[in-house]
Parts: C-alpha cells; sequence; structure tokens
C-alpha cells in the first residue's frame, strides 16, 4: 500500500481526504493557517482534489455555499484553531436554514492546550450551536485508535450532510506537534486494516440517498382538495437548481390554477404559460384577491405583500409541499405540510381534472400582470438609469445557460418585482435563508464554480462594501463574475420602511449615506470597470461583458430617494380592480 503515513497526524488527514473524495466530494476551499497544516498537506498532495485558497474564512465558507448552490453537493472548509473557524458562522446557518450540504474541517489545538491560555486557543466544541446537522470532535490521531475508526467518522459526516435532510456538518480536528509531513515512525502493523479498503477505491461504508416519494393515500385525498376548490392559487419559492423546471411548469400549467413564481423558483427568467402571472407582487398592493386553497412549493418567497395577503385572509387549506423538514409558514397559515419530491407532487397534481373558472381566474391576473408589463415598458425602460430598469435588461440580456445571483437586500426584491422573461431559462439563485448582506460576491463565486457557468451578480452598495476583500479571488476564477453594482449612496430599502419619515435618524442611522466610489476597487484587484450613465448605455456595456466573458465590474450610479419616487409612481400607475 503506497499510503502517505509520514506520520499519524499525515496519515489520518490522508483517510479524511481520501474519504470524501471516495464520495464524490472533491472541491475544498482552504484558508492559510498552521494547525491545519496536515489537512491542507493532504489536499495539496492529492491528484483528485479540487482546491481554491481563499485567505479569509468568512468569504471562503460563502463560496462553500454558492457551490452548494449550484451543484446540491458540499464543499469542504479548512481552516485553523481559533477564531477562523468562527467566521464560518454566516455561511452555516445560511446553509441550515436552506438545507444546504456544508463540511467543515476546522483544526484544533489538542486537550492539553484547551483551557490554559495557550496561543490561538479558543473553545471549538459545539461552535455552531444547533445550526449543524452532526458535530464530531475527533481524538488526537493515536495508534490506540484504529484507522478505520477515521473513515467511520468521515462516512458519518457525509450521510448527515447529505440528508435526508441535508445541512452543514462539522468535525472538529486535533493536532499534537508534528503538523508538517516530517518523518516520524509508526508501527508497521497499524495500516493493515486498510489493505482491503485501499484495494477497493471504494468508501468504507457506501451511502445511498434517501428517496422521497409520494404517498399513494395521498392522491385520494388531494384530488378531493382539488375538486372543492373555488379559487385555487399556486405559489412557487425558492427551488434547488435539480428540480426539472420545465416539467414542472407543464404540470401547473395543466392544473390550470394562477401561479405566483419566486424570483429564486427558476421559473420567472424563462419560462411561461398563461397560468403564470409574473408581476403577481406589484399588483398585490392594488389588488387582494382571496383563494380558499393555497399550495406553496419549496422554500420562502421575496413578496410581502404575498406574506400580507395570506395573513389578512387566511385560506381554508393551505398545503406546504418540500421535501425536507423546513417548516416555512411565516403568515401563520398552513393547514397541511407533505414532504415530497416537488416534481412527483406535481406529477400527481396535474392528473386531477379541474372546473373552467379556476382557468379563467387565472387568465384575468394574467391580463393584469401583462398590463402591468406594458407599463414597466413606457415608465421604466426608456430614458435615464434607474434601479428597475437595470433589473429588467439584465433579466433580457442574460444568455441562455448562464447564471443570476441576486444579492440581499433591494436587488432580490426589485428582482422579483420588475423582471420578466420568456426566452431560455437561466440559473437563479440568492441567499434567502437568512438574507443576510455578508458574502453575496463569495456566493455568487461559488455558484459560478459549481454551475460550471458565468454568473452575474446584481448588488447594492452595502452589500458590495461588506463583501469587499472577495474581489481578491474573483479574476482567478474559471468562470467569469460578472458584478453590477448598484451604488445608491447608502441603504435604499429603508426608504420603503416607516422609519425613513424621521428626519433626524433616518440618514445617519439607517440611510448610513457614503459618498464613496469603486472604480479604484476594481483596478486594485485586476478587474475591468465600466460606470454607464444610461440605460442604452447599460444595455451595450453589459451585453459586451457577457459576449466577452471576462471578469468586469459594472457600477450604476443612482439616486435612492428618486428612485424611490419612481417606485411609488409605479405602484399608482398598476392596474387595479376595478380596472
Amino acid at each position: 500500500m503506497n499510503i502517505p503515513a509520514q506520520n499519524i497526524n499525515i496519515l489520518w488527514s490522508y483517510l479524511i481526504i481520501e474519504e470524501l473524495i471516495r464520495h464524490g466530494i472533491d472541491y475544498f476551499c482552504l484558508s492559510p493557517g498552521s494547525r491545519s497544516t496536515p489537512l491542507t498537506t493532504a489536499v495539496a498532495r492529492h491528484p483528485q482534489a479540487r482546491k481554491i485558497m481563499i485567505y479569509d474564512e468568512r468569504s471562503a465558507a460563502f463560496h462553500a455555499l454558492g457551490y452548494a448552490r449550484a451543484t446540491n453537493k458540499p464543499a469542504v472548509l479548512i481552516c485553523t484553531s481559533g477564531t477562523a473557524p468562527a467566521n464560518y458562522l454566516p455561511a452555516v446557518i445560511e446553509a441550515f436554514q436552506e438545507n444546504l450540504p456544508l463540511i467543515v474541517l476546522s483544526a484544533d489545538r489538542p486537550p492539553e492546550l484547551r483551557d490554559s491560555g495557550a496561543n490561538q486557543t479558543v473553545d471549538q466544541i459545539g461552535l455552531y450551536g444547533r445550526y449543524v446537522r452532526y458535530f464530531f470532535d475527533l481524538p488526537t490521531p493515536s495508534e490506540t485508535l484504529s484507522a478505520r475508526f477515521v473513515l467511520g467518522r468521515v462516512d458519518r459526516l457525509v450521510q448527515k450532510a447529505l440528508g435526508p435532510v441535508a445541512g452543514p456538518v462539522h468535525l472538529n480536528c486535533m493536532f499534537r506537534e508534528p503538523l508538517a509531513p516530517e518523518e516520524e515512525a509508526l508501527s508497521p502493523s497499524y495500516t493493515k486494516s486498510l489493505r482491503n479498503w485501499y484495494e477497493s477505491k471504494e468508501p468504507l461504508t457506501r451511502i445511498f440517498p434517501v428517496t422521497l416519494s409520494s404517498n399513494e393515500t395521498m392522491f385520494p385525498w388531494l384530488k378531493k382538495v382539488v375538486e372543492q376548490t373555488e379559487k385555487g392559487l399556486i405559489i412557487v419559492g425558492g427551488l434547488e437548481n435539480q428540480v426539472p423546471k420545465k416539467e414542472l411548469m407543464l404540470c401547473l400549467s395543466r392544473l390550470g390554477w394562477p401561479v405566483f413564481a419566486d424570483i429564486t423558483s427558476g421559473l420567472r427568467l424563462g419560462y411561461d404559460a398563461p397560468v403564470f402571472v409574473p408581476h403577481f407582487d406589484l399588483l398585490l398592493a392594488r389588488i387582494k384577491p382571496h383563494f380558499d386553497t393555497v399550495i406553496q412549493l419549496g422554500g420562502r418567497f421575496v413578496s410581502k405583500r404575498l406574506l400580507q395577503l395570506l395573513q389578512a385572509q387566511p385560506p381554508a387549506i393551505h398545503i406546504h409541499v418540500d421535501p425536507g423538514d423546513r417548516r416555512i409558514d411565516a403568515a401563520q397559515t398552513v393547514t397541511h405540510r407533505i414532504r415530497v419530491q416537488i416534481d412527483r407532487f406535481c406529477e400527481q397534481l396535474s392528473r386531477i381534472p379541474v372546473s373552467s373558472s379556476l382557468h379563467s381566474q387565472a387568465k384575468l391576473l394574467r391580463q393584469k400582470s401583462d398590463a402591468t408589463e406594458r407599463l414597466l415598458k413606457q415608465k421604466v425602460d426608456q430614458g435615464p438609469v434607474n434601479q428597475p430598469g437595470v433589473s429588467r435588461l439584465i433579466a433580457r440580456l442574460l444568455p441562455p445557460g448562464h447564471g443570476l445571483f441576486l444579492a440581499n437586500s433591494l436587488a432580490v426584491r426589485e428582482a422579483d418585482m420588475f423582471a420578466q422573461r420568456n426566452e431560455k431559462p437561466v440559473f437563479v439563485a440568492a441567499n434567502r435563508g437568512a438574507s443576510g448582506i455578508d458574502g453575496n460576491i463569495s456566493t455568487a463565486s461559488g455558484f459560478a464554480l459549481g454551475l460550471q457557468k458565468p454568473v452575474t451578480l446584481l448588488i447594492g452598495d452595502l452589500a458590495f462594501l461588506h463583501d469587499l476583500n472577495a474581489l481578491s479571488f474573483v479574476p482567478a476564477l474559471s468562470q467569469p463574475l460578472i458584478i453590477v453594482l448598484i451604488n445608491n449612496g447608502g441603504g435604499a430599502i429603508f426608504h420603503y420602511l416607516p422609519v425613513a419619515k424621521f428626519d433626524d435618524m433616518f440618514e445617519p442611522y439607517f440611510a448610513t449615506a457614503h459618498d464613496l466610489q469603486f472604480k479604484h476597487a476594481a483596478l486594485q484587484f485586476g478587474l475591468n470597470y465600466q460606470s454607464p450613465a444610461t440605460l442604452e448605455e447599460f444595455a451595450q456595456v453589459y451585453g459586451q461583458a457577457v459576449q466577452n466573458l471576462s471578469p468586469v465590474l459594472i457600477e450604476i450610479k443612482t439616486d435612492r430617494r428618486a428612485n424611490f419616487a419612481l417606485y411609488q409612481e409605479l405602484l399608482r400607475a398598476v392596474p387595479s380592480a376595478a380596472e
């Protein structure tokens, strides 16, 4: 056997990395540090390991999160001890909220250095609390423990990361010196138990995914619910990229109920059907339709007006369908939860005949949405640069098969309100589990790498500042990241909230106004830079960027007060119920 075994630390680290790769988990996000040297050595010397070095652990974690969003596979995070793994926490929380797999390998000091005042030593036991699916404090490598014990713990780690409810997992790895691959003799008999494993090229324990299928006893009940429904609604929240969108759209079309598809569902940009109501969020500012049955598919949705509609007019039946165990019920109206693969549920749903009156309801709502689209073409798509117009142009100009990542907080909301696309689909993602503005550049970069496609990131200035150091590795990515930065000089989202009326504290404490420009940031990190002044110029610059397939920062300078005034004008012009 040609197992790397310069010392016991190197051997155990090799076993950890090799077992992960045998499970098909081969992408590693490393941050520099001394105590993690054995793990880093194992990755650096493994011919099948794909790796990226990101010096900021917070950025590395969000990059891994973006990779998981694109592939539904975990990336592996490796860092040294101390505060380094603590910087993973925001991304770990997001992964937990969204059922995204993520594997953390944190290096740690040995037991004798804990609670001793030793340098770079903190309590890493249960560091992430309830936000991991599994935690194990791996003992310091020792020949008193079987090498197969290490493999078994890695297998358990992978099993818990992948599900049946996927999420982040944490293996805390204690190491004594020597940390480097220095020669320190091992007993010749120690690796004998690994011979069959080594020769098989398979993991010690194979893990087969759980496939959730709908219960056949559910169908008669569901059929009865649909047949008794007079006014039904389908809400499609965030969906994984792996959900077959085209087949899902066809199933929902056959049902005939109006469909409110969130921007993160992947259905809004590139799919269309008469039952789809693209501008439902804007319409709900003027009309308040009542639905006696609501079927909600997948994760969260962005629209606050839809949430308020459910709260004000609770449906008699509100069914939430999701393959995980997430409780998505901010309106407190869900009456039934069904844990099943969404495409399988919709396949059954489409077999149920429905009343033609439901088709007419969808038709009426779609007509109002189409009227809203004509309004936006008149008031938004022409003239000076504006934020809704930028969202709409990106949706139209993004090439088929590319990715779109929408940062929090106003970027994703404006895309949800204004963007529409009827041509070939694109991949859409956003960090809506905890909806933080941290790590959005890093997540978009991981999303691009996972998709193996170019990605456009639409981001605001404060979110951009929050993750500025992520620009350091953007030029080296194998897939280009095109960053469209809306610089409106502060937190524009707060203009939409009641606190905006209080002038004495609004600007300094909420809007957090600034005069920063970002051209020099682009130059500092080797990015091309453009700053178009009109929508026509932006269309040219952005169109050229997606053709050139090279990383670029496109800074759009807008006025947040003017943007809010345009938003209010649009709401007043949206067709009402009487119209």
